[in-house]
């Protein structure tokens, strides 16, 4: 089978799986053509189908299931914080930056929430405030503080912003090892945290954005003046 060039081959396939997933003809767990199809359907070789597969694969948009076949999937997270972190260095991106925008996506989420807070998610969200009160350790605690966080995003109902600010808090920890541990390892700081946590959820039930906005603000004051004494900037 001729081909002018890999490359052309290669974009063929992608721009194949391209349209079928935006246009609906596959969805997430379809199980895809087979190598040797694909070849004969877009008119490459085989080693262009298995070179794209494979690439497909190792971006996560695909699964090879041995003995099964090739399906859509979507576990892009990792490959995702590779490709950023490499586009942060490359690119001088100072990771305050990177927290600012974290920042500002939690300040959006917080809003929405204020209408689609959930009662089972409140719920959730006061229990992980009642086990911070706990004694524990500091590495317990921002355990915790991840969830509280996380729980907060959910409450959007914003998938993409979900996304998003997941890759953001897998950026801080890849450049800044620890860093919820580091800062709740000082008591005082760790109980100004505390509270502002508190005043996030006691807003949130009484659908307060102008307190839950100026609780969420305090938070990351106290964050980001630990985040660029630790970087240096």
């Amino acid at each position: 089978m001729e081909e002018r060039n890999s490359q052309k081959a290669y974009e063929r396939v992608f721009d194949y799986f391209t349209a079928e997933i935006t246009s609906g003809s596959l969805r997430l767990n379809d199980k895809i053509p087979t190598e040797r199809a694909l070849s004969e359907n877009l008119k490459v070789s085989r080693n262009s189908a298995r070179e794209a597969l494979h690439v497909l694969e190792m971006m996560g948009l695909i699964e090879c299931i041995q003995g099964s076949g090739n399906y859509i999937r979507c576990n892009t997270r990792e490959y995702m914080t590779k490709l950023m972190s490499l586009t942060m260095v490359l690119q001088h991106i100072n990771h305050t930056e990177v927290f600012e925008m974290r920042c500002g996506f939690e300040q959006t989420a917080l809003a929405a929430a204020m209408e689609g807070a959930q009662p089972e998610e409140l719920a959730r969200m006061k229990e992980v405030l009642e086990k911070m009160d706990q004694p524990m350790s500091a590495q317990d605690s921002a355990a915790l503080d991840v969830e509280f966080h996380k729980i907060l995003m959910e409450m959007s109902h914003n998938q993409l912003m979900i996304f998003y600010v997941d890759q953001m808090e897998d950026l801080l920890k890849l450049f800044v090892k620890d860093l919820r541990t580091s800062i709740l390892s000082d008591r005082r700081r760790a109980a100004v945290l505390r509270k502002a946590h508190w005043d996030i959820y006691e807003a949130l039930t009484a659908r307060d954005e102008a307190a839950g906005a100026k609780a969420l603000k305090k938070h990351f004051n106290v964050v980001r003046k630990h985040l660029k004494k630790l970087i240096g900037t």
